[in-house]
């Protein structure tokens, strides 16, 4: 059965502090290889400091077979040909491949994968500490004369939680480009906590045959089931573009402290369905998702982990952002959508590569708000 109170971790309970944390970070990625942490990443990760704080940064210049979260090609142009499927409008789907194919070359001339993606933890989701217009403008200068031909960037951005960072980086020339949309759960009105769907995914929680495992429960074979889960999920069942998480990674981040860990282990022993919860600048995410989708629709793994989700966050009193993907699913327990962007500085760069990519800003913030709206992307 499922215990009634959580054990929420975070930056407080764990003792790392952000500074602490970024080093954990890196030091988890050297001490694992990147290369076997994460097995489609190939970028140079170094650590920067801004505003007296450690950050993770990502260097890249081509590498166009890089899972999405450092590489902007991957974001827009790969993975948006897999998402098209999702449409189910063939003379849009038809007609956006067009558009696609044109973009995927424009942004091969622009060299938009020539990035350094500031605040990078390499994770779907990351979360943007709130820089001041100071902040923003020295580490604006610094890396773009330190790293005079590449773009700098800065992912998940939204309006509800990044608002006045939004607006401070347009004000210093930065591009803002639409990405997807993602679902937010507020607990200034805590609504979505009496709806029917969620009441009945907390029931189930309660009522389940499977064994709940906590955090501090997890053995380390259980890591290995833990990856399985993942790929079957995020992998298998969705895009090898999205971050390929081995065990021995898992397993590094559960010993530093960085992720929570909440699972579900079947009769057998084996554990069936995890996530992985990381909480940064007071918002909770999930970067680690998964279950064996093998399993019959009516143990309700999926709606299982969402539970815990909602019940972490309504008990913590925190934010919690969950990612895109599954949008009627997400709306239907109270989610609120928000268009994220990423940001890119490019003032720096040469004329016809700056050109390229405002152009390419310029028509998707023009087009993708609407359609990620429209068709829940």
């Amino acid at each position: 059965m499922f215990l009634e109170q959580l054990e929420p971790m975070n930056s407080q309970t764990t003792g790392l502090t952000t500074q602490g944390e970024a080093q954990a970070f890196y030091n988890s990625l050297n001490t694992v290889g990147l290369r076997h942490a994460i097995r489609n990443i190939n970028t140079e990760l170094k650590l920067e400091e801004i505003d007296g704080r450690l950050v993770p940064i990502t260097i890249n210049t081509e590498q166009y077979d890089n899972s999405y979260v450092c590489s902007p090609y991957t974001a827009y142009i790969s993975y948006a040909k897999e998402e098209l499927g999702v449409l189910n409008n063939l003379l849009l789907e038809t007609g956006l491949k067009s558009v696609i194919g044109l973009a995927s070359g424009a942004l091969k001339l622009a060299k938009i994968n020539q990035t350094v993606s500031i605040n990078n933890w390499l994770v779907s989701t990351n979360l943007v500490p709130d820089w001041s217009s100071e902040t923003v403008l020295d580490f604006t200068q610094s890396l773009s004369q330190r790293y005079p031909n590449h773009s700098l960037s800065i992912r998940s951005l939204n309006r509800r939680t990044n608002a006045e960072l939004m607006q401070t980086l347009q004000q210093q020339g930065w591009l803002l480009i639409p990405a997807r949309q993602v679902y937010l759960f507020d607990n200034q009105s805590t609504e979505w906590w009496k709806r029917n769907n969620t009441k009945n995914d907390q029931r189930l929680l309660r009522k389940t045959a499977l064994q709940y495992v906590s955090n501090e429960e997890l053995f380390p074979e259980d890591f290995q089931e833990i990856e399985t889960c993942f790929n079957q999920l995020f992998i298998e069942k969705h895009s090898h573009y999205n971050p390929q998480f081995t065990a021995d990674y898992f397993q590094a981040l559960h010993q530093a402290g960085l992720v929570t860990f909440h699972c579900f282990r079947s009769i057998s022993g084996r554990i069936v369905a995890a996530i992985g919860l990381l909480t940064q600048q007071d918002i909770i995410t999930s970067p680690i998702l998964g279950y064996d989708t093998q399993l019959p629709k009516s143990l309700g793994l999926y709606r299982l982990l969402m539970a815990v989700l909602l019940k972490e966050t309504y008990e913590t009193g925190l934010l919690m952002n969950l990612s895109s993907g599954a949008g009627a699913f997400k709306r239907m327990r109270g989610g609120e959508p928000e268009i994220e962007y990423t940001a890119f500085y490019v003032e720096h760069l040469p004329q016809k590569r700056r050109w390229a990519l405002c152009q390419f800003a310029k028509l998707l913030n023009q087009t993708a708000p609407h359609l990620f709206k429209k068709y829940q992307i």
